[in-house]
């Protein structure tokens, strides 16, 4: 009974309210993504002392199933962007190109998924439209996931496909996007003192850069936000921190020392779950010295800009403007 209300839930969400006027779909999510966040406690409904790791395993193939088929029904992909597989041994990377593509500059995605998550499915549409919006080719790449990976798997796995990346793009400006856990991946391989390829400019959304539950902010926050769960969201960061710990600044970048930054965006909403790790990390830049700008919302939700809303045009505008800002000298 309850996998027939799922579907059905998924249906109105993907289905129906996309079809609507534009007007009228934010009112709606906001009224269903919390039964949808009760997704997660059907699922991984286990105290975590007792979830094995087939529990684990079941759980995040049939999250992957889920996150693919929503991000392939959200966004649509956009038909003014090439999409080609890059030829390499080593990972799964992707280059988009829009139709009169920028020579000048090129771009990374990192993409969220909570660690467990993320696929080219889940965001080839997504990343086709970011594309097209700032005229630039963007490189995706596919990274080890969790329960089969701990860290540092995902975050050695970005390491190399930047590097992959920024050997067919010399001479460029460079631009990296994350959302959720890629914003925290993006952040996380920045603060690695092993690791010295940075970008020009570094564009944030709703980001994870606090993996521990020190922040007592989202006790408050838990109730509010109307799409992640706490308990999933410390459930899931300690597993993947594992032995390193959930404050190890590379995979909670809120601890680490910041001495050099590239220009940064980071847009997040007032409600959700990970406003105060937006928040934190803009102090430690502030404290620096680093341009940034911090942009939020009001009663929305994580990740509303994947979301065909108001609201996300809105956000992506900002992104656009903040790439094509040239005030701002580069860092390296």
């Amino acid at each position: 009974m309850i996998n027939i209300l799922l579907k059905i839930l998924e249906k109105f969400t993907l289905d129906y309210i996309p079809s609507l006027p534009i007007g009228l779909r934010t009112q709606l999510y906001k009224n269903i993504l919390p039964i949808r966040k009760l997704k997660d406690k059907v699922l991984l409904n286990k105290p975590k002392s007792q979830q094995t790791f087939q529990d684990r395993i079941d759980f995040a193939r049939t999250a992957r199933i889920g996150y693919d088929y929503t991000g392939s029904r959200l966004n649509k992909f956009n038909d003014n962007v090439h999409l080609e597989k890059i030829a390499t041994s080593e990972m799964d990377i992707y280059k988009f190109t829009p139709n009169n593509s920028q020579e000048d500059t090129f771009g990374i995605y990192f993409h969220g998924g909570g660690y467990y998550n993320g696929s080219i499915t889940a965001y080839k549409n997504i990343v086709s439209q970011f594309t097209y919006e700032l005229q630039i080719p963007m490189y995706y790449f596919e990274y080890s996931l969790t329960p089969e990976f701990l860290f540092p798997a995902a975050h050695e796995d970005a390491k190399k496909a930047v590097e992959i990346i920024s050997k067919l793009e010399t001479s460029k400006q460079t631009i990296w996007m994350g959302d959720s856990a890629g914003g925290g991946l993006a952040t996380g391989i920045l603060v690695d003192k092993t690791f010295d390829i940075s970008p020009d400019k570094l564009i944030l959304m709703s980001p994870w850069l606090d993996l521990s539950d020190e922040n007592k902010d989202r006790k408050y926050l838990k109730n509010k936000d109307i799409l992640l769960a706490i308990d999933g969201v410390k459930n899931i960061g300690e597993y993947y921190a594992g032995e390193y710990g959930v404050t190890n600044p590379i995979l909670s970048p809120v601890f680490a020392e910041i001495e050099t930054f590239p220009n940064t965006l980071i847009q997040v909403c007032s409600d959700e779950l990970l406003y105060n790790d937006a928040i934190e990390f803009c102090k430690k830049l502030e404290k620096n010295n680093i341009p940034y700008e911090l942009q939020t919302w009001e009663n929305l939700w994580h990740g509303w800009q994947f979301f065909p809303i108001q609201e996300s045009q809105e956000a992506r505008e900002k992104i656009v403007s903040f790439v094509k800002d040239n005030s701002y000298s580069s860092p390296k």
